[in-house]
């Protein structure tokens, strides 16, 4: 009775996994791997959901967007809810208007979580290009953005084709970076890493939880557990990152 209500008193996190997917007419040539690679994310998050059932509920937000549209194939919808990205469902044309696409996903996703006690956000952009159409957001608003949501515990990784991810991510105040081949198989080595960073993300999350069970109560603080989200998951990035070292 005794350990059965330890385990009532910790909270599950509620982990809101956010993929923002350049569509403009550039993916075109990588769009197979694309839609395979997110395919591969989709499953490790439900791999995850299975595994960490006890601690974590998973939500999955596919935000993908070009200068005419910028599309929620899942919005903050239950993992268990979700399916299989089609080809169909991902047609590149038109422009990059990145800033747009981050700013309204960001702060709408803010909005939702704001209230949670317990909530962490785990955001990944894609593109294989340069912001070149946005009219509402620009780098010194999104960078700005993206400070104060590390604060509140989110995650951000930039992964990046044509272009110096690196750089690019540094102007945006995002830590993780990824430069990927423009290529079928480099799109696809880029998502798989990105799928093993979740999942070692996902395990390091129900360590911290299972010590708060085995202690009985949650001595953390607010602004202590949104630190801790933010440690760890800049940790399970360079872990992922030092295998290639």
């Amino acid at each position: 009775m005794e350990t059965e209500k330890k385990k009532q008193e910790v909270k599950k996190t509620q982990v809101f996994n956010v993929i923002i997917l350049d569509r403009s007419g550039s993916m075109s040539s990588i769009r197979q791997a694309a839609v395979d690679g997110f395919n591969e994310t989709l499953a490790g998050i439900q791999k995850a959901q299975e595994r960490f059932a006890e601690t974590q509920d998973h939500f999955v937000s596919l935000v993908t967007f070009c200068s005419c549209e910028t599309r929620h194939v899942f919005d903050k919808t239950p993992v268990a809810n979700t399916r299989s990205l089609r080809m169909e469902d991902f047609m590149p044309c038109c422009c990059t208007p990145l800033y747009d696409a981050m700013g309204f996903t960001l702060t709408a996703m803010r909005r939702h979580v704001s209230e949670m006690e317990d909530a962490v956000v785990v955001v990944t952009i894609i593109t294989d290009g340069m912001e070149n159409a946005s009219h509402e957001y620009d780098g010194a608003a999104i960078k700005g953005l993206v400070e104060s949501l590390r604060k509140e515990g989110w995650t951000f990784t930039y992964m990046g084709a044509n272009q110096d991810a690196v750089e690019v991510a540094r102007h945006l105040s995002i830590r993780n970076s990824r430069n990927f081949a423009y290529s079928q198989e480099g799109t696809r080595e880029m998502m798989a890493k990105d799928a093993c960073t979740r999942m070692n993300f996902f395990t390091r999350l129900w360590d911290m939880k299972k010590r708060e069970i085995e202690d009985g109560e949650a001595n953390m603080t607010v602004e202590q557990r949104r630190n801790a989200y933010t440690c760890m998951a800049d940790s399970a990035f360079d872990e992922e990152e030092s295998k290639d070292a």
